[in-house]
This record gives C-alpha cells, sequence and structure tokens, in this order.
C-alpha cells in the first residue's frame, strides 16, 4: 500500500509597506516561480501541490516576535496556533519562543 506524505516548508519574507502595497503581486509570482516546480528525490517525484501566504498581524492572530530574540513565534497555549511559527508561550504579559522561555517551562526548548 502507498502512502502519501505532505511536506510543508516556510518562508518569512519581510516587505517595507510600499513593497507589500505595490509589489505583493510580483513578488508571490517570482516565489511561486520559484519553488512551485515539481522536484526528484532519487527515484520520487515530489510534486508541487500549493502555495499559501499569512499576514503576521499580531493583533488579529495568534504571533508576534519574541520579546527577547525577536523570532516570530506563536503562542502553543493559546488557541489557533500557527504550526508553521516556532513555539512560544506568554509569560509575565510577554511573548516568549521556545528558546527564551525559562528553563522548566512546558515549551522551553
Amino acid at each position: 500500500m502507498n502512502k502519501t506524505l505532505l511536506v510543508k516548508s516556510a518562508y518569512l519574507v519581510e516587505l517595507t509597506e510600499k513593497e507589500f502595497l505595490n509589489k505583493y503581486d510580483e513578488i508571490m509570482l517570482s516565489i511561486s516561480n520559484v519553488i512551485g516546480r515539481d522536484i526528484s528525490v532519487s527515484s520520487n517525484k515530489l510534486q508541487w501541490e500549493s502555495i499559501s501566504t499569512i499576514l503576521l498581524d499580531p493583533e488579529t492572530i495568534n504571533c508576534g516576535r519574541c520579546n527577547n530574540c525577536k523570532s516570530w513565534v506563536t503562542d502553543r497555549e493559546k488557541e489557533n496556533h500557527i504550526d508553521e511559527l516556532n513555539n512560544g508561550a506568554t509569560v509575565n504579559g510577554k511573548i516568549l519562543c521556545d528558546e527564551c522561555l525559562p528553563e522548566g517551562h512546558p515549551w522551553a526548548f
């Protein structure tokens, strides 16, 4: 019986407000042209399936920048976490990534 793997890859793209407003479609087309190709690994062909984007907005979705290292993170203790972002949690009102969380915290790396 064959098994099918869904391989997910995530990239963060920092854009200025002007780039986001004026060049978003062009940037997305360029990205999809690069990563939207079928590739082969040994005798197995990896078929490109889709591309999606999420505008990271800490005001409306479960994400933010780690208070210490500034990496993008999602709070795994809250609803609607974003699986593609670093794991983290909020401690004393500050969101921290898994590497910056205090030792012994359940999500600490």
